[in-house]
């Protein structure tokens, strides 16, 4: 489960000795750790986001303390056993039960799909689990194949990451309006805005099985947009591998969570399908519902003729939910009234409009940074910056340790970089939710914004067309100048340049990511009125020409 590190030789709170990491993700890093105390190997989650505002730094603290929290309160063979929690270099760490095995999602690439005797029997495993934590008031709220976990030689499966589990009747830690949960198995209310269930779980675990043995979520589209209108809106694909565990799957993926099974009837349809008998619920019958074979293979014994035995894994938090802050702006797009039964669907509409960017780690920056609150217009390029006092071709970097240019300011930023800073007004830094950092001389009339995003999966210019997908539909007479692979300091990048509004009011942008080897992706844009381009070009070449990472 992700490349595997050196030895760190840290030692934790006295008595845990970090050894190589086992997994990364977008909030978190796991280490394999021995428990010098006890004589044991453990794993270690550490908390490694950085470069976010105090307020969110805070909540995802708050949210790995809860993981803790809820996985300790569940006592079952189906959850990760909690050891220890502490706080070292200002940060939480979870200790926590060492398992030799491999999440759902790698089984499935690596090996194939399940049959559909072992998804049941995985279903059945998962859903004791949810059942157990149901009963605690405990939900969890994020049930996919990267969550699930299948232990070597021994049949059991864990129920990983109840880092946005909630508890009944305690306080919620997202804002007004974040949405938890990755989209291809968000049950359609929550997609909706509804308050979660039991049964949303339910839901999530049917999708979690579709995909097990058809080798795709139900629902997954080009786009988290375009996956939430189908999870609300789509019937559900008819499976072509799933035979006897498909009407199982059509309950428990019913678009009224009222309709769906309860765990008892869950349970009893998954051991019938486990046991190799016909399923019986009323359901439609899916095409291949006849009678199973009687021979039941452990999904353990998948691996046992490989060569090489898998690595050691633990619960790495290989893909983090995605927790988005809705800006004002994402209500824009909301559709006209419909019929009752789709109440939910502006809900819908204001959380799509900002979804598409969280599973790569950017927030909802890109909403506000072109059609929210005021203009993003940079500020006008200072006298002198391209005279005979300016010793700096405005397309060629300063050599190192050179000192400012006339009309600009060398500025590090405590995100980690360095940069260009006009001088040309009073600029304020500021930092906003999604890690937006915006530096403007006039309350955001004229702004530089850039983002820094850890753990990046996408390409840059995979990034950019994704955005583009959105930003062509909701920009008015959005016209494409440019996208294209570039190299950007001597890393793999990108360059998108495009317009936008009316004639009258027409804009231009331009933007520039670029991602370094180990996943942390650099962005640095700036908009303006087509009728100074030119100079807001300029401004930004150097600006971009300049910037540096500083950690």
């Amino acid at each position: 489960m992700g490349a595997q590190e050196q030895s760190t030789g840290r030692l934790l709170a006295g008595r845990y000795a970090l050894g190589e990491r086992l997994g990364r993700g977008g909030m978190g890093t796991v280490w394999r750790a021995r428990d010098e105390m006890l004589d044991r190997d453990v794993a270690v989650k550490e908390l490694t986001v950085s470069h976010l505002s105090e307020e969110d730094l805070e909540m995802l603290q708050s949210r790995m303390k809860r993981e803790a929290r809820a996985a300790a309160r569940i006592k079952h063979p189906g959850v990760i056993t909690i050891h220890d929690v502490l706080e070292q270099d200002g940060r939480p760490w979870i200790v926590m039960e060492l398992v030799d095995g491999r999440a759902l999602s790698d089984v499935i690439t690596q090996d194939g799909t399940l049959t559909p005797r072992e998804a049941a029997d995985v279903g059945l495993q998962v859903l004791a689990a949810l059942h157990r934590g149901h009963q605690l008031g405990v939900l969890h709220r994020d049930v996919k194949p990267a969550n699930v976990l299948l232990e070597h030689g021994t049949g059991r499966v864990v129920l990983l990451d109840f880092g946005i589990a909630t508890f009944e009747g305690a306080m919620d830690i997202t804002r007004p309006g974040d949405l938890v949960g990755s989209p291809d198995y968000l049950a359609p209310e929550r997609a909706q805005g509804q308050r979660p269930g039991p049964a949303s779980d339910l839901w999530a675990l049917g999708a979690t099985l579709y995909h097990a043995v058809e080798g795709e979520s139900p629902f997954r589209r080009d786009n988290p947009l375009s996956t939430l209108t189908a999870v609300v809106d789509e019937p559900l694909p008819e499976p072509r591998r799933a035979a006897g565990l498909g009407p199982v799957l059509a309950a428990l993926m019913a678009k009224d969570p009222a309709e769906r099974p309860g765990a008892d009837e869950a349970g009893r349809m998954l051991r019938e399908v486990a046991d190799g008998h016909t399923v019986s619920i009323r359901v439609p019958e899916q095409a291949g519902g006849s009678r199973l074979p009687t021979q039941l293979v452990p999904i353990v014994d998948r691996t046992a003729e490989s060569a090489d035995p898998a690595p050691d894994a633990a619960p790495a938090p290989e893909a983090e939910p995605a927790t988005v802050p809705v800006p004002a702006a994402a209500a824009e797009p909301v559709p006209a009234p419909a019929p009752p039964r789709r109440r939910g669907r502006a809900v819908l509409w204001a959380v799509v409009g900002v979804l598409l960017l969280a599973g790569a780690g950017g927030g909802a920056y890109y909403l506000q940074r072109h059609r929210g609150g005021s203009p993003v217009v940079p500020g006008p390029v200072a006298s002198g910056t391209t005279g005979a006092d300016n010793p700096l071709p405005s397309d060629s970097p300063l050599p190192s340790g050179a000192p400012a240019p006339a009309g600009y300011t060398w500025r590090d930023d405590p995100a980690g970089f360095r940069f260009l800073l006009p001088t040309n007004g009073d600029w304020v830094r500021t930092e906003k939710s999604g890690g937006q950092i915006y530096y403007t001389p006039d309350n955001q009339e004229h702004f530089l914004l850039f983002a820094v995003t850890v753990g990046q999966p996408l390409s840059p210019q995979e990034h950019f067309l994704q955005m583009e997908a959105t930003l062509s539909k909701s920009l008015k007479d959005y016209q494409r100048t440019s996208l294209a692979i570039a190299k950007i300091k001597g890393e793999e990048g990108a360059v998108w340049e495009f317009s936008f509004g009316a004639k009258d009011a027409r804009r231009h942008a331009k933007e520039v990511e670029f991602r370094r080897s180990d996943g942390t992706a650099y962005m640095v844009y700036i908009s303006g009125p087509e009728k100074d381009w030119v100079d807001s070009l300029r401004q930004f070449t150097t600006v971009l020409n300049n910037f540096t990472p500083t950690s």
